[in-house]
């Protein structure tokens, strides 16, 4: 299970860098940008926390 959680932790970060790229190019709403910042860091967030769950 562990593998899984840091593909997705991976995944998220990989998705929250793209986005902020995008979203400094003004190709990407704030409204959107915010919406999606604020998921991915809560999907971040409990990756590591699954994480830290499995490793102990």
């Amino acid at each position: 299970m562990l593998w899984m959680y840091l593909l997705i932790l991976v995944f998220s970060l990989l998705t929250l860098y793209f986005v902020y790229e995008e979203y400094k190019k003004s190709r990407f709403p704030k409204k959107a940008f915010t919406l999606v910042a604020v998921l991915e860091s809560v999907v971040c967030i409990l990756s590591v926390i699954m994480i830290l769950q499995s490793l102990i």
